[in-house]
């Protein structure tokens, strides 16, 4: 993707959300965030470790994404 299509495209997140507490569900969540916002700050707020940052309209493809990041990094 050009930077052209980044400018106007939606930014979002992937965020691993994992505890030390053996009874929370470790997770990986997606969430559009604002261009000028500071992606490792946003996912730090969210109680995670940032993995990527997506430049997509379709929430479906980034659905897809996290999906995929979420079978490799919680097998």
């Amino acid at each position: 993707m050009n930077a052209e299509s980044k400018r106007f495209a939606k930014k979002w997140i992937i965020v691993l959300v994992a505890f030390d507490d053996a009874e929370m569900t470790p997770q990986v969540i997606k969430e559009c965030i604002a261009h000028d916002e500071d992606e490792k700050l946003a996912a730090f707020l969210r109680g995670g470790e940032l993995l990527d940052v997506v430049f997509e309209d379709d929430e479906e493809v980034v659905e897809g994404y996290r999906f995929q990041i979420e079978r490799k990094c919680l097998r």
